[in-house]
């Protein structure tokens, strides 16, 4: 027993030692991967720098592109035995330097353009592309990671967090970024990068999320703690909202160059950058730590094995008790462990000060256990919260088009005997261009969702109510008859006129309603009810809006708006 306790504290230091060795050679491939991602700022400055501007800027680039083909380089030396010998290695590295390269001249060939010859889309295109080298970066950053990983999995909780760390910086990088390719563009492409930039927002908000949740505790740091606070103030207070006033006001007058934007934007993101390089410190720190703390448990267990032999004789009552029954209780414990029994067991009150520290360190072990099993709900949790959010629309809350297809596809395969027939409601909010118009595009989004918060309630469990598209919505009615889906439609139309959307502009709003409705058997696919009920939709815009038009007579006038109901948000514009 004496010998299997040294062996196992042996192994224990020999893990944690390698997996400061190895951890250390991660810390090159993270510094890679922020240089490339770095680069970019001086970069998206010089392409929209203006002539007395640009010397500044270039000098600025040609220093940041010396520090990352420095930490190239470095990295390229310490995994030289890797990169030659497995082709995922050597297939990432080749792929980080040759999209450097390629992200590097589209830089330089957009820089050199005149200011006035400048494209938005030549800049776009640039930025993009060392898009796709910070992209083969953090890529070899994994491939580097899984790879330490697997020589020392101690290293695991450490390796996933300074990544994360490093994506945070990566995404706050690309946030900005994407600013500065609507602001060097217009029309269709502008519209692209603002959706590309909502879509970076919601990726930096989630590994924040996971770092505040993870990262203080797993590492054990108030430091750590402090600096995400610092990060939440500078940036997510500051630049990010910079950002998003900058990337929703650029038709006005007073819009910054990029170069301003970025000189302004870029200090809130030095606290991203301190906090990835602390998380990265302290996890080493962690790492020297327990290697430390396995060293003297291995120095212990071995002086007090060498005690025990000496005098086995004379105490053999003395360690039966001390020793050999916590020792089995020690087993049985690490066979529970093993097993996933994580209840904490009852005392050994006679247990030794060696084995009470053995249970400690199962203690240890268990509170980890528990720990990974934690996280392993979390990331089931998080992926099936992933899975919501691809089945609905992100603004309403309501199912969007591609997961509404499939819950009708599934609902017409299961035969369903007695239905009276499927019902096809489709609307859309009156007028909608003039309220973004007028009021602007932050009250036109909140009447999207105060009209899916008004309707969705007047509906029943089984009936499917998604987003369509724009201001249009569906509603999919089942075992209804054609008279009960008619009067649903006329019951959300009153409903919606009836209800203010907005308390501070008294904004109420209309819309127009098509339906159709079939028996179940006399259609091959439901589309053929969305396509009939779109047209009686726009037979009641012409018809006068705030109408329901449940056929194709071209004066249908079925359900005329009651006294009082009106298209008050419209302004009175002509827009659908």
């Amino acid at each position: 027993m004496a010998g299997s306790t040294i062996v196992f504290s042996l192994s224990d230091y020999n893990n944690y030692r390698r997996g400061v060795t190895e951890f250390n050679r991660f810390h090159v491939a993270l510094h890679a991967a922020a240089a490339i991602s770095r680069e970019r700022g001086p970069a998206n400055s010089l392409m929209g720098a203006s002539d007395a501007q640009r010397p500044e800027f270039t000098a600025a680039l040609l220093e940041s592109r010396k520090q990352t083909d420095h930490d190239v380089a470095l990295l390229e030396t310490i995994f030289q035995t890797e990169i030659g010998a497995s082709p995922e290695m050597r297939s990432s590295f080749m792929a980080v330097k040759a999209q450097l390269q390629a992200g590097r001249a589209a830089v330089d060939a957009a820089a050199a353009t005149p200011r006035s010859e400048r494209s938005g889309a030549k800049i776009a295109e640039a930025i993009q592309a060392m898009f796709r080298a910070a992209d083969r970066a953090q890529d070899y950053r994994d491939v580097a990671g899984r790879s330490i990983i697997a020589l020392a999995p101690e290293t695991g909780a450490e390796v996933m967090l300074t990544s994360m760390a490093g994506t945070l910086r990566e995404r706050a990088g690309r946030v900005g970024s994407y600013v500065v390719m609507m602001m060097t563009s217009e029309g269709q492409a502008r519209s692209h990068y603002r959706a590309a930039f909502n879509s970076e927002l919601n990726r930096l908000f989630e590994v924040n999320a996971l770092l505040k949740t993870y990262a203080p505790a797993t590492l054990e740091s108030k430091a750590i703690a402090q600096l995400l606070d610092q990060v939440t103030v500078n940036y997510f207070s500051g630049s990010l909202p910079y950002a998003q006033r900058v990337a929703f006001g650029l038709n006005g007058n007073n819009s910054p160059t990029p170069a301003e934007f970025t000189a302004k934007y870029v200090p809130g993101m030095k606290s991203t950058e301190v906090l990835r390089e602390l998380i990265e410190e302290t996890a080493l720190t962690s790492l020297e730590t327990a290697r430390e703390k396995a060293f003297n448990t291995m120095l212990v267990s071995t002086l007090l094995a060498g005690v025990a032999i000496s005098v086995v004789v004379g105490l053999a009552y003395l360690l039966g008790r001390s020793l050999f029954r916590p020792m089995l209780a020690a087993i049985r414990q690490i066979d529970d462990i093993a097993a996933g029994n994580l209840a904490q067991p009852t005392p050994m009150p006679h247990a030794g000060h060696e084995v009470r520290e053995m249970f400690q360190r199962l203690d240890l072990l268990r509170e980890q256990q528990r720990l990974k099993r934690h996280l392993e709900m979390e990331r089931k949790s998080m992926t099936e919260e992933l899975r919501r959010l691809s089945q609905t629309d992100a603004l309403t809350g309501l199912l969007n088009r591609r997961a509404l297809g499939e819950a009708v596809g599934e609902l017409l395969t299961v035969p369903r005997g007695g239905s009276r027939g499927i019902g096809v409601i489709m609307f859309d909010i009156d007028h909608f261009k003039s309220i973004n118009d007028r009021y602007g595009h932050l009250v036109g989004d909140l009447v999207l969702q105060r009209a899916a918060e008004i309707l969705a309630p007047c509906l029943r469990s089984q009936d499917l109510f998604a987003r369509y598209g724009g201001e249009e919505f569906i509603i999919v009615l089942t075992d209804v008859t054609e008279a009960s889906a008619q009067a649903a439609a006329e019951r959300l139309r009153e409903t919606l006129a009836k209800t203010i959307i907005n308390e501070e502009h008294q904004l109420t709003v209309t819309a127009s309603f098509g339906v159709d409705w079939r028996v179940q058997c006399t259609f091959d696919h439901w589309e053929e009810l969305a396509i009939v009920a779109d047209r009686r939709l726009y037979q009641a815009k012409r018809n006068g809006r705030n109408l329901v038009c449940a056929s194709d007579l071209p004066s249908e006038k079925t359900t005329a708006p009651t006294a009082g109901d009106g298209d008050h948000g419209s302004g009175g514009a002509d827009a659908a």
